[in-house]
């Protein structure tokens, strides 16, 4: 107006503003919908800016007016219309998450399931995890003893279950059954974690503390009772993963041989003496936080492959020490010497062992008695040194 210059509004511009609005809008749907809203919002400002120095440009080069400012409001109401939808819709997903998993996967888990709905394959895939079977030992005789107050015994196994299983969803676990002792666990499902087998192993030392922690509060709280402890079975495989069910129910699990062994691993526990015990492939993948030592060589018979079992006894603090460093090379010494068949020689190592720090002494009975039946019954020049009948 002050250089006397009339602007002129060309008559493709009501079209090409539509049209512009029309392809924005759908764009920024077609990202809300196929991906986060974060990136539909970049989007959207990108194409706003664009509209601007659009039309600012053609103002300043042909003196042509085109309006910015209605397609972006408009844009701006669709990214709105949009945005509120995929709230209610990741509220109303959370909402049936939280009903059907509240109990077995973590809060975090959840979200991202709603936020991203095709990481839940409920149709079935092939996936490497960490499994994990807790139980509590001795609960026979606990009930025996509480026979006369059940309400009592009821009590006492929620109070050292529920921090159990906390441990197992503070860790990144999904919680898979219930049994009458104790309950299973697994990681890298739904959600991928590289480092499943490490973080089961951190669960587990977490169990092992809480447990002791727990048992000793209990036995203050109603004197007389024995200690309580548990025992851990973790074992990393393929598996089956999807939703498992019939008659209208469903829920997510795993099916594979490594959920039998974790189970297995955790019946023979108590006859070793430390609280969590896992197997070879577990350690392979998480040997590096850990201070674990070799308690078993196993198979489950005679045509199977044998197996090696190791105690989780603490941390890499723990692993370092020279205490431990010498545990172990007592331990690697014993397995050589009953493969060759050396019984003089692993019980002489048996004996010397029982005196270092850490030891234990269920172990060790274990393996003399193991000693007494193998002179009794000579096991051949072609034994490998797994001991089998163990797993039958």
């Amino acid at each position: 107006m002050i250089g006397g210059r009339v602007l002129v509004r060309p008559a493709f511009a009501l079209v090409a503003e539509f049209w512009a609005l029309i392809l924005a809008g759908g764009g920024v749907l077609l990202l809300m919908a196929k991906f986060r809203t974060h990136w539909s919002a970049l989007f959207m400002a990108v194409t706003v800016a664009a509209g601007f120095y659009g039309a600012w440009f053609a103002f300043a080069r042909a003196h042509l007016l085109m309006d910015a400012a209605t397609p972006a409001i408009g844009l701006m109401l669709v990214f709105a219309a949009g945005a509120l939808m995929r709230l209610r819709e990741i509220r109303t997903a959370r909402a049936g998450l939280r009903l059907a998993f509240s109990d077995s996967l973590p809060s975090a888990s959840i979200e991202k399931i709603a936020h991203t709905p095709a990481l839940l394959s409920i149709e079935g895939e092939t996936r490497t995890i960490t499994y994990l079977v807790c139980g509590v030992r001795g609960l026979a005789e606990l009930a025996a003893s509480l026979r006369d107050n059940p309400k009592a015994f009821t009590q006492i196994m929620q109070q050292i279950m529920t921090p159990l299983m906390d441990q197992a969803l503070a860790h990144g676990g999904t919680i898979d059954r219930l049994t009458a002792d104790g309950f299973a666990a697994f990681w890298n499902a739904p959600l991928e974690d590289a480092d499943h087998a490490l973080h089961a192993c951190e669960a587990a030392s977490g169990m092992s503390v809480v447990a002791s922690r727990v048992s000793e509060q209990i036995a203050l709280e109603r004197g007389g009772l024995s200690a309580l402890e548990i025992g851990v079975g973790v074992a990393t495989g393929p598996v089956i993963a999807g939703g498992f069910g019939g008659a209208g129910r469903m829920g997510y699990s795993v099916n594979g041989g490594v959920v039998q062994l974790a189970a297995q691993i955790q019946a023979l526990s108590p006859q070793y003496g430390p609280a969590v015990i896992v197997a070879e492939n577990t350690l392979e993948a998480a040997g590096r936080a850990f201070a674990f030592l070799e308690v078993d060589y196993i198979a489950a018979g005679a045509t199977d492959a044998p197996m090696r079992l190791y105690a989780l006894l603490g941390n890499p603090v723990i692993r370092a020490s020279p205490k431990f460093r010498a545990l172990i090379a007592f331990h690697e010494h014993i397995f050589a010497s009953l493969q060759h068949q050396q019984w003089s020689k692993a019980r002489a190592l048996i004996a010397q062992c029982r005196k270092l720090s850490g030891a234990s002494q269920k172990l060790y009975d274990l393996h003399l008695n193991r000693i007494g039946y193998f002179e009794s019954n000579p096991p051949g020049p072609e034994w490998d040194g797994a001991f089998r009948p163990i797993l039958k």
